[in-house]
Order: C-alpha cells, then structure tokens, then sequence
C-alpha cells in the first residue's frame, strides 16, 4: 500500500482506481497537543476500504526523538499494542508493547535534534470500517538529523468497531510544533 501512495500522491480529488485520494490535511502554525480527524465512518466509510496517514512531523521534546501515537474513537483504555523495527546507522533494534492506552506508529523529530529538521511518516490504517475483526495498521517513517532512525511499525487497537475519529497524539513532548503536516488519504474499496 506504501508504493500506490506515492503513485497517488500527485492526483486531484477523483485518482486512479488504485490511488490514494487526498481526504483532509492539517498544517500547524503554532503548537497543538494533537491533531484529529472526525466523522470518518459516516463521511467516508461507504466509499473507502483503506485510510492512509501522511504526517511530516516535529514536536517540542527536548530529546532527540519522539512519536506519533493514535487514538481510536476517543478510546483511552489500554486496548493498543504495536510493534517496531528500526535500523540506527549499522545496528538493529526492535520492540514491542501491549496493553497500552495509544498506539505508536511513526518516529518524530524533536526540537533538541537539528533545526527545521522533521521527520517523514506514512501509515496505512487497514479496514478500518470493518466491524467483523480488529484494526490493524502498519507505518514507516524516519529522519537523518543527530542520530538517524529508520523504523517499520505494526498496531493493533483491540475493538472490532468502525472508526469514527483517529487521534494524532505526541508520544513524549507536549505538543507538535509549527510546519507540522498530518494528511488523511483514502483507498477506494
């Protein structure tokens, strides 16, 4: 699904059968603690197979990294795992966590890493108005700035119910920063 985003990235409201079409974006100019989308089963769930999260992110931690975590459906409960591969320069590390109250998807740069760096993610959310299985999704994102990350993630939220919102939640700092870009793409069913 990664490579058809790329293929539909340049597409206007109606693309190709196979693209993803461009649904809602975000652009922050100040700080903002999250980013959601609302009404997505009734605006988009007869239309849609696949949602598609395209995120260019920075947030304000003093570290040198942080994430972007989702919430479902306003669901704060520990109904979330995920789990993660990475390559940093020459090593490999993974991880893996159950039980939790968001899900982890994308690294993010943070303000301690170079200036006016960001951080590139995309996130497949699949079938996510199916109401017959749990949702699952699948991410890949980076950046090259202090340390340099390239990680693949995987999620599942525990709940066979339609999603109606997707919250785009800092994982560690407090809150995204200006020129931070989260864009919401559909898949055609």
């Amino acid at each position: 699904l990664g490579v058809l985003a790329v293929a539909g990235a340049g597409a206007g409201p109606v693309a190709a059968g196979n693209a993803y079409e461009l649904l809602e974006t975000t652009i922050l100019t100040g700080t903002q603690a999250s980013v959601t989308f609302s009404n997505l089963n009734s605006t988009y769930g007869s239309t849609y197979q696949h949602l598609q999260i395209r995120a260019t992110l920075r947030t304000d931690r003093a570290n040198n990294g942080d994430a972007l975590r989702f919430r479902f459906n306003s669901d704060s409960g520990s109904n979330y795992a995920n789990h993660s591969l990475r390559g940093e320069g020459s090593s490999i590390f993974s991880d893996a966590a159950i039980n939790q109250t968001a899900m982890e998807n994308a690294y993010s740069e943070a303000a301690n890493n170079t200036a006016n760096s960001i951080a590139g993610a995309i996130i497949d959310i699949l079938d996510p108005f199916e109401t017959t299985k749990n949702t699952t999704d699948r991410g890949f994102s980076g950046f090259i700035s202090s340390i340099g990350r390239i990680p693949m993630y995987s999620g599942l939220w525990n709940n066979t119910a339609a999603i109606t919102t997707i919250e785009c939640r800092v994982a560690y700092g407090t809150n995204w920063v200006q020129g931070t870009r989260i864009s919401l793409y559909g898949l055609r069913s």
